[in-house]
């Protein structure tokens, strides 16, 4: 699932319809299968193209339940705070774009957005803290002396996630200037990590160098709470080989997955387009990266092809060792 938290320029009643409005759009680039970057490129645009002249911070995390995996997109907002499951708090460094609705500092070219997607994993017990700098912004004072006061607060606030949201929220007090707040409190529940969940998807388009780096994360951190971190490097090898592949072979790109299946493997598939089954040959013939179907004959215990519609779901699995 994915989370926002933003703020648009001014304290009226069009600074929130603005605001609303590119909630409801970003959402629906999100839905339509664009990168995290991407989105939040194309309501940039959206914003410019608006009958306004506002600005707008915002920060976009999308979470994976399952692994604890974000992916986050900041555009000119505070960097996310995150408070570990012992109680100490430290500041994310999330690379930034421009507020949305600014010209972009160069057209766009390439794979490049200008909104780079920073992936973190939060452990069990952790705590995720987005806030707009209303929160922490003091008249006349400093906002990084805010942000430590913030900081301090969330260290020492209690373990509830709503009682603690309640006193970070009151920091503010009498202090504050006026101006909008908004905190966004996301917590990973859990002692350890899960060895169970839901399937992982990640659409591949061609052109794209981002989509494929985001899915190697993404695997990776899903081996390791599947109880698979030894195996990680060898699943993420695997995949990059089907995802690259997939990408070089056809036009119009396809979609990596990853699941537990019932017989308890860690199962890999890359779907794509393209009918054309590919065959186990030398590396230097076939081809991507000189490396190819051998390379994942040898990593994985298994692998195939399967027919999906008019294209090809070319698959791989790992056995995870058992727990305990």
């Amino acid at each position: 699932g994915g989370v926002m938290i933003g703020d648009v320029e001014g304290h009226d009643t069009d600074a929130a319809a603005v605001m609303g409005q590119l909630r409801i759009v970003l959402r629906a680039y999100v839905l339509e299968g664009h990168t995290p970057g991407t989105a939040m490129a194309r309501a940039s645009a959206f914003l410019r193209d608006l009958a306004t002249e506002r600005f707008a911070t915002c920060t976009y995390a999308e979470a994976d339940l399952n692994t604890g995996m974000l992916r986050l997109v900041r555009a000119g907002h505070l960097d996310p705070v995150v408070r570990r499951g012992d109680g100490s708090c430290h500041r994310v460094q999330v690379a930034g774009g421009l507020p949305l609705g600014l010209p972009p500092r160069e057209p766009p070219s390439g794979t490049g957005c200008g909104y780079p997607v920073t992936s973190m994993e939060l452990h069990p017990g952790d705590t995720l803290l987005l806030c707009t700098d209303g929160l922490v912004e003091r008249p006349g004072g400093d906002l990084e002396a805010g942000i430590r006061e913030f900081m301090d607060a969330a260290c020492q606030g209690p373990a509830d996630v709503e009682e603690l949201a309640d006193v970070l929220c009151d920091l503010v007090g009498d202090a504050g200037g006026g101006d909008d707040m908004a905190l966004l409190v996301l917590r990973r529940r859990g002692t350890a990590a899960p060895r169970g969940g839901g399937p992982l998807r990640q659409r591949l388009v061609p052109g794209d160098t981002e989509g494929p780096a985001q899915a190697r994360h993404l695997i990776r951190a899903a081996a390791a709470a599947w109880g698979a971190r030894e195996r990680a490097d060898e699943i993420e090898l695997a995949a990059d080989e089907l995802m690259t592949n997939a990408l070089v072979h056809t036009d119009g790109g396809g979609q990596v997955g990853m699941r537990l299946t019932a017989e308890g493997r860690i199962r890999v598939e890359v779907e794509d387009s393209s009918s054309a089954l590919p065959r186990r040959r030398e590396a230097d013939d076939w081809a991507v990266s000189g490396r190819g179907l051998m390379l994942v004959d040898r990593l994985a215990d298994g692998w195939g092809v399967e027919p999906r519609g008019s294209g090809k779901c070319v698959w791989c699995e790992f056995t995870v060792p058992a727990a305990g």
